[in-house]
């Protein structure tokens, strides 16, 4: 059988031009580089839409809400930020922004939030409510009371208004005038927590601890994870004596809130206040990591280091106590953990009582020593009268004052005191 010759001549097979190759081979690399792109997410099959779709400012508004019911009020500011950013000329963003924002602990840029929401919406009563309420938290009572006066008059059935006003008239120990706003506040609207938050300050401060206990208890129904009421309820039930009540409220605000400061230091207190100074130094030393953490102000350090004196003192560690009532009141350089702080001294000013307990207590110790070391006197004279000018008339203070005035003079003058003060004879009141 004869074979029949191939269709195929590979003799004469022509060869693809250069030009064809380097197209062919720019549609496989194309190729490659689209299916690598699609792997690593940077781009996506044709007809398949976005996974990130453009949030509506709703949506950051009900995360805000969830986040401060949850006690996450950092988060919640930064959701009511990007609602705002959203929408910026919806003024209810910015209402609840400011009270949440004023929550954190940021009064003065909550504030400007607020101001924003009057240029928006001039006739807003609630706008200028809770401008109120971050001016009176920022110790602005003269422009917070203007704010909330002017809120009243734009709706005198604003509750909120009413509760702000009287935290402010609480404040200004305007006990009549503030007893009768946060009556009418609750009158008003009695499902409101900010109602019952602030009925529950002015029995505080008027010593109806009891009282204040049922307000706080209350606003705490309606927000439970809200670290300041947490804090509140513990201080009542302190002032109250029940120590291990009110320690259990304030590891609650702990636990919600572990990067603030002021759980710590009400802990501290507490166990201070029972004796428990190992206890009271530990939750301290806590306390400066905590402000080392978050960056904190060092006069917030400051503030540590004097009630860190405070109990040292009380546990007759004078010369411990000297060295950290210093570094409070003319600041000093530490090396906590390996990074060194400078530290701020606080100066006597607002009439600021616990600062006041550091420069007596501070003084007390130095003329107790100064018979021995007379130099001691040239730092307690210039502190002196600057405790009788804070010192609120208080009788024990200026004895106290008096006495070290005294011993130091004689000092200097080579005469032996008649009799020298007691370095524990001071009676601190708890830090």
């Amino acid at each position: 059988m004869r074979l029949r010759p191939s269709k195929f001549d590979y003799r004469t097979r022509r060869k693809d031009s250069p030009v064809r190759i380097v197209i062919y081979l720019a549609f496989i690399l194309a190729g490659v580089y689209v299916l690598w792109g699609m792997r690593q997410g940077s781009f996506s099959p044709i007809g398949v839409p976005t996974p990130t779709a453009t949030r509506s400012a709703l949506s950051f508004a009900e995360e805000a809400e969830a986040a401060f019911s949850a006690g996450r009020l950092t988060d919640a500011v930064l959701a009511y930020q990007q609602a705002h950013q959203a929408e910026p000329n919806n003024v209810d963003y910015l209402i609840n922004l400011t009270r949440i924002q004023t929550y954190a602990g940021d009064a003065l840029g909550a504030a400007d939030a607020a101001r924003t929401a009057i240029v928006i919406a001039p006739e807003s009563s609630m706008a200028y409510a809770v401008l109120a309420f971050a001016l009176g938290s920022s110790g602005n009572y003269e422009e917070g009371e203007t704010a909330a006066v002017k809120a009243i008059q734009l709706d005198g059935n604003n509750a909120l208004a009413h509760a702000y006003y009287a935290e402010i008239l609480t404040e200004t120990l305007n006990w009549t005038r503030a007893s009768e706003s946060a009556e009418l506040a609750l009158q008003l609207n009695a499902s409101l927590m900010d109602v019952h938050r602030v009925y529950g300050k002015y029995l505080e401060y008027v010593g109806a601890y009891e009282d204040a206990i049922l307000q706080y208890k209350q606003a705490a129904t309606i927000n439970p994870n809200l670290p300041s009421l947490q804090l509140s309820l513990g201080l009542n039930y302190r002032a109250l004596e029940e120590y291990e009540v009110s320690l259990e409220y304030f590891r609650r605000a702990q636990a919600l809130d572990p990067l603030k400061i002021e759980p710590y230091l009400y802990i501290s207190r507490t166990y201070f206040q029972t004796g428990d100074y190992q206890r009271a130094t530990q939750w301290l030393e806590d306390a400066t990591q905590v402000a080392i953490q978050i960056n904190a102000d060092s006069k917030v350090l400051a503030d540590i280091f004097g009630r860190l004196g405070l109990i040292k003192h009380r546990s007759l560690d004078y010369e411990g106590a000297i060295e950290d009532l210093r570094c409070a009141i003319d600041g000093c350089q530490k090396n906590i953990d390996g990074k060194i702080v400078n530290i701020e001294g606080l100066k006597l000013a607002d009439n600021n009582f616990q600062i006041l307990t550091y420069y007596y207590t501070y003084t007390s110790v130095l003329a107790a020593y100064s018979p021995a070391t007379p130099q001691l006197c040239a730092t307690v004279q210039p502190l002196l009268p600057q405790i009788v000018l804070n010192s609120r008339n208080d009788s024990v203070i200026l004895t106290i004052t008096t006495d070290n005035y005294n011993t130091c003079i004689q000092t200097q003058n080579g005469v032996s005191p008649e009799s020298t003060p007691d370095p524990n004879s001071t009676p601190t009141p708890t830090p």
